[in-house]
């Protein structure tokens, strides 16, 4: 039950947070150099995801053939 409450509070504020977010200022979008530095800051997110997918596989692989 707290965890079902955890990931909904999750979701929930994830949808109040994004469009704030999407609305950054501060830089030019047309500018030559916008695609590198948002390319940069995404980097970051999906190393962090691969890592995670990563941990999810040896925990699996390591609970499967404690069981065998």
């Amino acid at each position: 039950m707290k965890q079902r409450f955890s990931a909904a509070l999750t979701f929930i504020s994830t949808l109040l947070i994004a469009p704030t977010a999407m609305a950054h200022p501060g830089h030019d979008h047309a500018h030559w150099s916008s695609s590198m530095i948002h390319l940069l800051w995404i980097l970051p997110a999906v190393g962090a995801l691969g890592l995670a997918i990563t941990m999810y596989r040896r925990k699996k692989a390591a609970t499967q053939s404690n069981s065998k």
